[in-house]
């Protein structure tokens, strides 16, 4: 498709004649290729129809990425091949203008997507057996990385599950798309306006992102909560006192609903799933501050990594096992067995509704046999026959003219609300059916 036109352009300035090979997948902004003769690296094109003002802005912000990249956290020898970040590493050019940027390849093969993370049945189909100790580590690991590109005043902005990748053995993070973050740098500036309202911080919500780097403190507190909390949003919540409580988590968020405080929310409650009260009260207290709920300001990705260090660290002593072997925070209950326990109560309870449901066509048949047999009297018929024995007394109009009647209601009326009860209970054994 491209011929011999393309050529990297390396950071010293070493440039190659490259053929790439399409690899089928594409995003908003571009196509991925696969290049000859370069296994460890693959390219994106950004598509044809971008518009001219846009490509220029991608090439001042390309140039600049390839010169300039991040201190990432560094990794011991023995993990091979983990790549943190789709980092532009070359300039692709066609006819000497920006095609595109070729970046290190990531091996999904050794990767999850970390939304999977949040549905422990998911990750278990991607051949990943989750427990506390594991999602400390990848919650750490991200923290550092995010935190490595704050020291370089670069951001994400749009932070959340579908952009990160996890490693499954080596749980490290990998970050997608890193030619949309924001770069707010002393010697170049540019702009990230994709965000993603469910982790969006309330200040943000129908303006601008102006401080990027709280934004990601904000994003970063809500997919670790999410992480820990078996992908509870921190949000969600159950309203209390007749609350207007909006049905959005946009709408959540801007109103400051957050539910999981230390110190009790008076007008929501949590939801019955959560497994918050197991975490340490240092880390309630860092979800506290980042939502909001406590003073000392919204914690940054440094203090996240500076406190989740602790217990990602096996030679730490921060967690133990409990009768059952799972892991758990040390002088907290069990958050596994906690979830196991609200499961299989949830599970008993929908047991008894399923075998009421079963029973009641049979419960409703037997009613209308007893019913059409005369042996049995409905509700219906037992209020009439109140109603009969206590007459009501209508005055005629107009005036004492008439003496006041006691009005019984006929036969035929108490026939016909019978017969009333008797379609309603057909319409509702149908229905159960």
């Amino acid at each position: 498709m491209f011929g011999n036109t393309l050529k990297l352009l390396w950071p010293d300035g070493r440039t190659e004649k490259v053929r790439l090979i399409p690899t089928g997948k594409s995003g908003g902004a571009g196509e991925i290729f696969e290049i000859e003769h370069q296994p460890r690296f693959v390219a994106k094109l950004y598509h044809a129809v971008t518009k001219k003002n846009h490509l220029e802005k991608y090439t001042r912000k390309i140039q600049w990425m390839v010169e300039n990249p991040p201190l990432l956290p560094e990794i011991p020898s023995s993990q091979h091949n983990v790549v943190q970040l789709a980092w532009p590493v070359a300039q692709v050019l066609q006819d000497r203008h920006l095609a595109g940027f070729a970046m290190e390849k990531i091996d999904f093969s050794r990767t999850l997507e970390l939304d999977y993370l949040l549905t422990r049945r998911q990750a278990r189909q991607e051949g990943f057996e989750t427990d506390f100790g594991k999602l400390m580590a990848v919650c750490y690991n991200l923290a550092s990385l995010i935190n490595s590109l704050h020291q370089k005043r670069i951001a994400i902005v749009d932070l959340k599950p579908m952009n990160l990748k996890v490693y499954k053995s080596e749980l490290y993070v990998s970050i997608l798309d890193c030619d949309g973050f924001c770069i707010y740098a002393d010697t170049f500036h540019s702009d990230a306006p994709q965000v993603t309202p469910e982790y969006l911080a309330p200040e943000f919500h129908d303006v601008a992102v102006t401080q990027p780097e709280s934004q990601d403190d904000f994003a970063l507190a809500t997919i670790i909560f999410r992480l820990l909390n078996y992908g509870i949003h921190p949000y969600a919540g159950v309203a209390l006192n007749r609350l207007n409580y909006p049905t959005e988590l946009a709408s959540r968020i801007k109103l400051g609903l957050y539910p999981y405080g230390k110190v009790a929310n008076k007008g929501l409650r949590p939801v019955p799933a959560s497994v918050h009260e197991s975490f340490p009260d240092e880390l309630r207290l860092l979800f506290d501050r980042a939502f909001g709920w406590a003073p000392g300001g919204r914690p940054g990705a440094y203090e996240w990594a500076q406190t989740l260090g602790k217990y990602a660290s096996r030679s730490s002593g921060q967690m133990a096992s409990c009768e059952k072997d799972h892991l758990h925070f040390l002088g907290k209950p069990c958050p596994t067995c906690q979830r196991e326990g609200i499961l299989h109560s949830h599970a008993r309870e929908r047991k008894k509704l399923r075998t009421r449901i079963r029973m009641a066509p049979q419960k409703t048949l037997h009613h209308m046999r007893k019913s059409f047999h005369g042996t049995h009297t409905s509700p219906f018929q037992v209020t009439l026959a109140q109603i009969q024995a206590a007459p009501v007394h209508i005055t005629h109009s107009p005036g004492p003219l008439l003496p006041a009647q006691p009005l019984h209601l006929s036969v035929m009326q108490a026939t016909s609300v019978e017969i009333l009860w008797m379609l309603g209970m057909a319409v509702t054994l149908w229905w159960l059916k």
